[in-house]
């Protein structure tokens, strides 16, 4: 991605969309996205791709990313890791509108707040810092801690925050994870797999691995670590020392362990602090947003919330929220059009894809309520290092010949 690309975001340039476009910025409505990660971008793109051309004319979406490049986080656990394929997991986003029916452009900023008539940005953009908007998505999913996001917003900071991360582990001699869930376990996986003779420690405070899952996943997760040869520790939390380079761990059973160094896989923070105040009364414990089958807040029926920000799913993973883009789509269209949205999502499953080091894979199916038994399948794989990351390229359009871009 070039400068130009940053500053002046793709805008349809065919003689239609062209032709959408002649209304000047004050006279159109905005929908704004706020994120552009695995669902809110497949909104926007939904979106963009199916606007009846009657509403394309006053209408324009706004989607809001705080990164340079769409971050594939399914693959950081893995490039943390295994160097040499580091920037593949930092995709364009110049061409996710390659197909928009209407004005539509990505804006990179952060969200600093929200009321009930703008997005408030941290920065200047060619369309001013208060953004008005008619109907807003709030795709702002939830955070860990690094490496399971990143610490910087461009795609060269990142790159090299994973190539330092990668060096760390490679001449290290011992390591602990402290979280057993799926970032935890496929980091210590990954670690034992392509360095066989490393100490690795796996620390979680539960009784069984993956525990938010049906307890037959963590049977198989549990058995894959000791295959590996890693050190589980269940059920006993970690007093965890205030630095970065060797340590003692002091578990809560008293035991303690001596490492080079850990990472924390734990504390997993919903993002929905900018509208916090303007949906308060929708605003659950964990920090979700209360959210209709319809995807609206109840009191602000022009916004919607899809995701991990939401409260619809308990289990959160990308594959059982994805039929959330299409009610947000149809149901946006219906409130442009001044009718009701009708379009609920349901959907009881959970599911989720695990690594399990280079060369094993796991596969759960389940209900969200855990009511039934779960369907569990372990495959040996052929070792990607990469886990075939091209595919994300070819679904956002960016070029495969500059991986570096």
């Amino acid at each position: 991605m070039t400068r130009s690309d940053v500053l002046f975001p793709y805008f349809p340039t065919d003689k239609t969309s062209m032709n959408q476009a002649v209304c000047t910025m004050a006279e159109k409505l905005n929908i704004i996205i706020v994120g552009a990660s695995y669902l809110g971008s497949k909104v926007a793109r939904a979106l963009a791709k199916s606007m009846p051309q009657d509403l394309a004319a006053n209408h324009r979406i706004l989607l809001i990313e705080r990164n340079s490049h769409f971050s594939h986080l399914f693959t950081f656990p893995r490039f943390v890791v295994v160097p040499n394929h580091e920037q593949k997991a930092f995709i364009p986003m110049n061409k996710i509108f390659s197909e928009a029916q209407c004005n539509a452009q990505i804006i990179y900023a952060s969200v600093e707040t929200i009321n009930q008539n703008e997005v408030v940005l941290d920065r200047d953009t060619s369309f001013g810092r208060r953004l008005p908007w008619h109907i807003l998505v709030m795709a702002t999913g939830s955070r860990l801690p690094p490496p399971a996001n990143m610490p910087t917003t461009t795609k060269l900071d990142s790159v090299q925050y994973l190539k330092d991360l990668q060096e760390r582990i490679r001449t290290a001699k011992s390591i602990a994870l402290i979280g057993g869930g799926a970032v935890g376990v496929q980091i210590s996986t990954d670690i034992k797999s392509y360095y066989p003779d490393k100490e690795v420690h796996l620390i979680h405070s539960r009784d069984r691995l993956m525990s938010r899952f049906h307890s037959s996943l963590g049977d198989v997760v549990l058995q894959s670590c000791k295959d590996l040869g890693i050190n589980v520790h269940l059920g006993s939390r970690a007093k965890l020392p205030d630095t970065n380079g060797p340590c003692v761990i002091e578990l809560q059973s008293g035991q303690t362990i001596s490492v080079d160094f850990y990472l924390k896989c734990t504390g997993q923070i919903i993002n929905s602090e900018p509208i916090r105040e303007l949906v308060k009364e929708s605003i659950n414990s964990d920090g979700t947003i209360h959210v209709l089958p319809t995807l609206q807040i109840e009191k602000h029926p022009r916004i919607l919330a899809v995701g991990d920000v939401n409260d619809l799913l308990q289990i959160k993973s990308v594959r059982p929220a994805i039929g959330q883009v299409e009610v947000a789509q149809k149901n946006i269209i219906s409130l442009l059009r001044g009718e009701t949205p009708e379009a609920k999502f349901e959907n009881n499953a959970a599911g989720i894809h695990l690594t399990l080091g280079l060369k094993r894979d796991v596969y759960c199916k389940q209900t969200q309520d855990g009511s039934s038994p779960a369907n569990i399948e372990v495959e040996n794989d052929e070792g990607l290092e990469d886990m075939g990351v091209e595919f994300m390229w070819d679904e956002l359009g960016a070029d495969k010949n500059d991986f570096w871009a």
